[in-house]
C-alpha cells in the first residue's frame, strides 16, 4: 500500500535510476528522518531494488549503512515501516550483513505482533524467515506465540502463509515446540483445512501438521512428561477427539497435485504417530511384567527338550561324577538348545583341554542296557582306538 501523495508512476519513474552506477550510494547518503514521508518511501523502495539488482555495489555497503535502514523501524508512518523491513530483508541476500540484522530480530517481532497492518506483517515475516533466530529471543517468542497464531487465523493468505513458515522454523527449537503445541488454538483453526483455502495456504499448514507430528515423536520431546491443555494445539491435532482426519481425507482429492501429496504424508504420518505410542505403551507393560523378555523362551524349551538329547545327569556333583586334575567336577549343562550352546554358560575352572577318561561299561551305573535284539554290539576295537570311542 503507497502513501496518498506517492502514485504507482511514480515508483515505476524512479525505480529506473536504480541501474546507474553509484545509485545506491547515493540514496542511502541522501536517507534522513528530516525527508517527507513520500521521499522516504521512495527512497526506502529504491535502496532495496538496487541491492537486488546489483549486488557487487551492495557487497561494499557497511555495517553502519544497514543501521540507518534500520533506524526506520521506527517510523509512525506504517508504509515507510514496511519498505524499511523491505530493504533490510534484500540486505539479506548478503551473507555477512545477517549477522548484524539479527541485532533487530526482537524489533520485528514486536512490529509483527504490535502493528496489525497486513502489509506490516507480511514484510517483517518475510525478513524473520531469511534470518537465524537467534537463542536469546526465545522468552520474548513464548510471549508472542498467542500472536502468532492469531495472525493465523486473521490476517491475509500472505500474512498466513508467511507466519507458518516461521512457525516451522520455530519446531526445530526443542525448548519451543512445547510451548508451540500447548498455543491455544480456537475452532477457526480447523478451517485452515477447508478446500475452499488457497492452495499454497493449504499446503503450508499441512506441512506445519508435519512438522509438528516429526517433533513429536523425537527422542528428546518423548523423553519428558508434558501436559496439555483440553483447547490446545495438541489436542486439536493429535488428541483422541480431533476432528482433523476428516479435514485430510477431503484435502486427498483436492485438485493441486502438491496439496494432494502433503495430504498424504500427514495422514500417514499420523497414522505412524498413533502406532508408535500405542507400542511404545505395550513395551512398557510388557517391561514391567518380566524384566527379561526371553525368560518364556527360556522356560519352555528346557521344558520341551527331549530326553535323547538331554540326558537327566544330577546336577549336583557327586562322587562317581568324573573330575579334572583340579579336583572339580564336570557338571553337564541343563537347558541346551539343539546346536548345544547353553542358555546359562558356565565358567570353566581350568582353560586346558583334559581328555575324557575311558569308562568301562561294566562300572558305569547311568548306561541303561537296552534289549538285545535292538542293538547290535560293533566289532571289538584294537587297543588303539579304545580311547577314541564313545
Amino acid at each position: 500500500m503507497k502513501g496518498p501523495g506517492l502514485s504507482s508512476e511514480s515508483y515505476q519513474i524512479s525505480s529506473i535510476k536504480v541501474t546507474v552506477p553509484g545509485e545506491l550510494r547515493r540514496l542511502l547518503m541522501s536517507l534522513s528522518p528530516n525527508l517527507d514521508d513520500d521521499t522516504k518511501r521512495m527512497t526506502l523502495h529504491n535502496i532495496a531494488q538496487c541491492i537486488y539488482l546489483k549486488e557487487s555495489e551492495a557487497s561494499d555497503c557497511t555495517n553502519d549503512d544497514v543501521k540507518v535502514v534500520a533506524s526506520f523501524l521506527d517510523d509512525k508512518d506504517k508504509d515507510t515501516k514496511t519498505e524499511a523491513l523491505n530493504a533490510l530483508k534484500a540486505f539479506t541476500a548478503i551473507w555477512r550483513f545477517k549477522i548484524k540484522i539479527q541485532e533487530f530480530v526482537p524489533k520485528v517481532i514486536e512490529i509483527v505482533t504490535s502493528d496489525w497492518d497486513n502489509d506490516v506483517q507480511t514484510a517483517g515475516l518475510k525478513l524473520l524467515n531469511g534470518l537465524h533466530i537467534p537463542d536469546d529471543t526465545h522468552a520474548l517468542l513464548r510471549t508472542q506465540l498467542a500472536n502468532f497464531m492469531d495472525i493465523l487465523l486473521t490476517a491475509n493468505t500472505l500474512a498466513k502463509v508467511q507466519v507458518l513458515k516461521f512457525l516451522d522454523t520455530l519446531t526445530e527449537k526443542e525448548d519451543l515446540l512445547y510451548d508451540i503445541m500447548n498455543c491455544q488454538a480456537p475452532a477457526e483453526f480447523l478451517n485452515l483445512f477447508q478446500t475452499s483455502q488457497p492452495g499454497n495456504l493449504l499446503y503450508e499448514i499441512l506441512v506445519f501438521v508435519e512438522r509438528l507430528s516429526e517433533g513429536r515423536q523425537s527422542p528428546q520431546y518423548q523423553s519428558m512428561q508434558w501436559e496439555y491443555s483440553d483447547n490446545s494445539l495438541h489436542e486439536t491435532i493429535f488428541g483422541d477427539n480431533s476432528r482433523l482426519s476428516d479435514r485430510l481425507l477431503a484435502l486427498i482429492i483436492h485438485p493441486e497435485e502438491e496439496v494432494q501429496s502433503q495430504a498424504c504424508k500427514v495422514i500417514l504420518s499420523l497414522r505412524l504417530n498413533k502406532e508408535e505410542s500405542r507400542a511404545s505403551i505395550g513395551h512398557s507393560l510388557g517391561s514391567e511384567t518380566s524384566a527379561y523378555p526371553l525368560e518364556s523362551t527360556r522356560q519352555s524349551q528346557v521344558a520341551d527338550a527331549s530326553l535323547d538329547d538331554q540326558p537327566l545327569i544330577p546336577t549336583v556333583p557327586s562322587s562317581d561324577a568324573p573330575q579334572n586334575e583340579s579336583g572339580h567336577s564336570f557338571v553337564p549343562l541343563q537347558g541346551t538348545n539343539e546346536t548345544g550352546q547353553s542358555f546359562h554358560p558356565l565358567e570353566r575352572a581350568d582353560p586346558s583341554f583334559h581328555p575324557l577318561q575311558s569308562i568301562s561299561v561294566e562300572s558305569s551305573g547311568h548306561v541303561v542296557e537296552e534289549p538285545r535284539d535292538s542293538f547290535h554290539s560293533p566289532p571289538a576295537a584294537s587297543s588303539d582306538d579304545s580311547d577314541n570311542s564313545i
